[in-house]
């Protein structure tokens, strides 16, 4: 190509040494030197928390995650209880609107989620022809089609946003069925969901064709979906959400902006790792009980000797959590049940001992006293392969279950955030 011969300029006029961050104290990735996020804002729709501050030492504690002040614990213990079909319909109210709806609002919100399931021609038109053989890409793309379906598609006011909220809500399993089917099948059938499902469920009988969907993983996937819904404002695509809201852009650009940010490996695509991570470990090590081997192979994956040979054992770790992740904790006894139902209680084992062995092997080969645990990301690949999802789908329910936190932050960056979002850079002079 005629431009071949600039690779290596290129590589070098922007490429800024690590001397360069240290000396001016720059927060990377928004974090402190000790791991710790850069506060540039407030909310009050979810809450993180993975350590406590003793005096100058930072303890590692077992991770919370509240929607709302409510412990995702405690939401899916409520959840369990009432053996409902409709629980991730009412935590995306509790997170728009501050509190779970009343019975008649519950009735109205599933009529409305019901009457705006179904996609405009022109949106179905663009899924079925648009050649991208990615998912999100088409998620992305479904969604900026609502755009001209909308009447007033640029208002900023919190209520219509809320309205408009639910319609993307309501319209994305259609969205990420359809785009399956039209990438990964032949002459796929396009049905229109019947009356009566939830999100769940509605998701799991269009990517089926039709097919029988059990009860189990009708509320399965429900879990997944609340577990998903939110979490803080400062995970990446939910911040790319209020970086765009900030701007006083539409509903429509920031959640496109959003589903970006997720496409991305770091974000959205552990669980897939994971899966390929698993599948490499079950490939090389000949007895899946026996611990020194199976330590011995994360060693070389650490190690970079291994596997892909980037050195991270996928799902082990957080930005914030430390001792636990709580949704990996929840998730990890309905893989445990799953496992004994379908007879892969050996695979489930050998899940359970990479992340009995990886912290104690990441510590000897990194020297180093960092707490890591397993991650959602760790188990929810396993639970979405019982469930018979096939793994491209992975990353879209991401999407199809945080996109109520989305909303719900954008809501709040409407009312609260009241200044453009604009962190500094230093400029750095680099001699060519």
């Amino acid at each position: 190509m005629i431009f071949d011969e600039l690779k290596e300029l290129i590589v070098k006029n922007n490429l800024i040494d690590n001397y360069f961050y240290e000396q001016h104290d720059v927060k990377r990735g928004l974090r402190h030197k000790d791991g710790n996020a850069v506060v540039v804002g407030l909310t009050s729709i979810g809450e993180v928390i993975g350590n406590k501050q003793d005096n100058d030492d930072i303890i590692p504690i077992d991770g919370i995650l509240k929607y709302r002040g409510k412990t995702i614990n405690e939401i899916i213990s409520d959840f369990e209880q009432a053996s409902d079909r409709f629980w991730f319909e009412k935590v995306t109210f509790l997170l728009l609107v501050g509190r779970y709806p009343t019975e008649e609002e519950f009735g109205v919100l599933l009529r409305y989620l019901e009457e705006k399931r179904f996609l405009p021609e022109t949106t179905l038109k663009i899924i079925k022809t648009v050649p991208s053989s990615s998912l999100m890409n088409k998620l992305q793309l479904a969604v900026a089609s609502l755009y001209g379906n909308d009447s007033e598609p640029d208002s900023l006011d919190p209520y219509h946003n809320f309205v408009k909220s639910l319609d993307v809500v309501a319209k994305l399993p259609s969205i990420l069925a359809y785009s399956y089917l039209s990438v990964y099948k032949d002459n796929p059938e396009y049905l229109d969901p019947p009356e009566g499902l939830s999100v769940a469920e509605s998701f799991l009988y269009l990517i089926r064709e039709g097919g029988n969907v059990s009860d189990l993983e009708k509320h399965l996937l429900d879990l997944c979906l609340v577990l998903h819904a939110e979490h803080g404002g400062g995970n990446n695509s939910t911040f790319t959400c209020k970086v765009v809201t900030s701007s006083g852009s539409d509903i429509y650009s920031a959640l496109i902006a959003a589903i970006g940010s997720l496409k991305g490996p770091l974000h959205g695509a552990a669980n897939e790792q994971v899966m390929d991570m698993m599948e490499d470990i079950k490939e090389n090590v000949e007895n899946w009980n026996d611990q020194n081997e199976v330590a011995s192979y994360l060693e070389k994956i650490i190690k970079k000797q291994a596997y892909n040979k980037l050195g991270k054992i996928f799902g082990l770790g957080h930005a914030i959590y430390t001792k636990s992740d709580p949704r990996a904790l929840i998730l990890k006894e309905k893989a445990r049940l799953l496992a004994k139902e379908q007879n892969r209680e050996k695979e489930f084992n050998l899940y359970t001992l990479v992340e009995e062995l990886g912290p104690a092997v990441f510590e000897n080969v990194k020297n180093t006293g960092k707490v890591i645990a397993p991650n959602v990301d760790f188990y929810s690949g396993f639970v979405y392969d019982c469930l018979n999802l096939p793994v491209p789908v992975y990353a879209p329910i991401f999407a199809m279950a945080r996109i109520s936190g989305w909303c719900a932050h954008r809501i709040e960056e409407i009312l609260s955030g009241k200044r453009i979002i604009r962190p500094g850079y230093k400029y750095i002079e680099i001699i060519p």
